[in-house]
C-alpha cells in the first residue's frame, strides 16, 4: 500500500503503530483509539420500570412522562454506542504513513 500524500510505501496500520509506541510518547494520546462511552443501560431500564410503576399506581401522565424519558435515554445511549463502534472500526482500518505522517 502506498501513501496518498507522498507516495511512500512506508505505511503501517494505525492500531499497530499506536501499540508499538512507548508509554511516555505524546503520540499515544494523539493517535489513541476512541474512548468507550459509559453506557449505563440499567439506569434507563430503571426509569422505564419506574414509569410503569407510576402508571399502575394511578399517576398515568407522570408514568408516561418518566417511561418516555427512559426510552429516550435508552435511544441516546444506543446511538452513542453505535457511534463508538463506528469510530473504532474506522480507527482499526486507518493507516499511517511513517514518512509524512499522514493518516488515511
Amino acid at each position: 500500500m502506498e501513501c496518498k500524500a507522498c507516495s511512500s510505501t512506508n505505511v503501517q496500520r494505525l492500531s499497530h503503530y499506536w501499540q508499538s509506541l512507548p508509554a511516555e510518547s505524546p503520540l499515544r494520546v494523539k493517535y489513541a483509539p476512541p474512548s468507550q462511552p459509559e453506557a449505563k443501560g440499567w439506569m434507563a431500564l430503571l426509569a422505564i420500570g419506574a414509569g410503569i410503576a407510576f402508571m399502575v399506581s394511578g399517576a398515568v401522565l407522570l408514568g408516561l412522562l418518566v417511561a418516555a424519558g427512559g426510552l429516550g435515554w435508552a435511544a441516546l445511549l444506543h446511538a452513542g454506542v453505535q457511534r463508538y463502534e463506528s469510530s473504532l472500526t474506522n480507527w482499526n482500518e486507518a493507516r499511517i504513513c511513517l514518512a509524512c505522517p499522514g493518516l488515511f
